[in-house]
């Protein structure tokens, strides 16, 4: 079998990207008996030669979250010659809200930045309107968790593919900060999610009362109305633009955390329990079932301010036992997510979908 992965060219997809396609690709190419390509978005769309030559020798083509305009053009072309054509999408895209970047993309038809737009002429219909009839016309979807396999359903075959790590791109580091404690939120950060939950007002309680704290955010979604009543120096903001940038943030912290609110949020995937898994590095998350397979392995709290902020103290207080535990069940757990001991349970849905009628 051959896939073809056509992936998305925006800088703020590529750690995304990473898990939907580069670890698949990199698993695939290891079995010895599959192969796997990468084939950026715009010369899909556009054609080219070597895109031609990729997707004529492919079984199937798995597009990357993007149906519409000159994508859903390629699509066509592609099944009228027979092609079994996916979609790979790990996003609420009907539940986005305004505070978030891709909000004016999906519903108003603003171009990505590096995206296939020639000018800055707003798509019409809209993204998420063309992204329906794409799903119409796929052969079927995957996506990353289950409520997004409810959703979507009624337009195509929906099956899930969780979020799988290549867990040798996590190597184990020293996270001594010198009496520095950092606490971080994943990947990503958005500010409302980060407010509604209850965890800004407990880590402005925490910061305060605990100077060595410093709170680790990255790619933070900026909002007009954003603000932290925390001392600026206790606040760490990156935006790394690669995995590899990503993970040596990762891996240094001593206490993650993963804020859930909203329908947005709520059909996110685990892969950031994961991580801090991996990292063996103690979490603590909203109580959502989101995150109910992963129980065991964290703390659960409610999303209060007081919920948060006596769960945080107390990691804190204990921080030893707690990086301690991490390192046991929550890492082997980790492990056995590996994209390559789970690349199996992929093709076979790969194969279900050459061979559906």
């Amino acid at each position: 079998m051959v896939i073809t992965y056509i992936y998305s060219n925006c800088l703020t997809d590529q750690l995304r990207v990473q898990l939907r396609c580069r670890n698949l690709v990199d698993a695939i190419n290891r079995t010895g008996s599959h192969s796997a390509n990468l084939l950026d978005i715009n010369s899909f769309a556009q054609n080219t030669v070597d895109a031609q030559l990729m997707c004529a020798g492919s079984d199937i083509l798995v597009i990357y979250r993007y149906l519409y305009g000159p994508i859903l053009n390629a699509l066509q072309y592609w099944k009228a010659r027979d092609k079994k054509v996916i979609v790979d999408f790990d996003q609420a895209v009907n539940f986005m809200t305004a505070d978030k970047p891709e909000y004016s993309f999906w519903f108003h038809g603003v171009p990505l930045e590096g995206w296939i737009a020639k000018d800055d002429t707003p798509i019409d219909p809209s993204p998420l309107e063309q992204f329906k009839w794409g799903l119409n016309m796929v052969d079927a979807a995957t996506v990353s968790s289950t409520r997004l396999v409810d959703d979507w359903s009624q337009f195509t075959n929906i099956y899930q593919i969780p979020d799988y790590i290549n867990t040798y791109q996590y190597p184990v580091l020293d996270k001594t900060h010198e009496n520095e404690v950092w606490i971080g939120l994943g990947d990503s950060v958005n500010y409302d999610s980060l407010m509604k939950s209850g965890l800004l007002a407990a880590m402005e309680y925490v910061c305060q009362k605990q100077p060595e704290v410093k709170l680790i955010l990255c790619n933070l979604e900026k909002g007009p109305d954003m603000k932290f009543d925390i001392d600026p120096a206790q606040i760490k903001i990156y935006y790394p633009r690669s995995f590899e940038e990503w993970v040596t943030i990762l891996l240094k912290l001593d206490i993650g955390l993963a804020p859930i609110h909203g329908n947005y949020d709520v059909r996110l995937s685990t892969a950031k329990l994961l991580e801090f898994m991996i990292s063996k590095t103690p979490w603590i998350a909203s109580e959502q079932l989101t995150f109910h397979e992963l129980l065991q392995y964290g703390q659960w709290v409610k999303n209060t301010p007081d919920a948060w902020k006596n769960a945080i103290l107390s990691t804190i207080d204990q921080l030893d036992v707690y990086q301690k535990k991490a390192s046991k069940e929550p890492f082997l757990f980790a492990i056995s997510q590996d994209v390559s001991a789970n690349i199996d349970k992929v093709l076979k849905i790969y194969a279900s979908i050459i061979n559906q009628l």
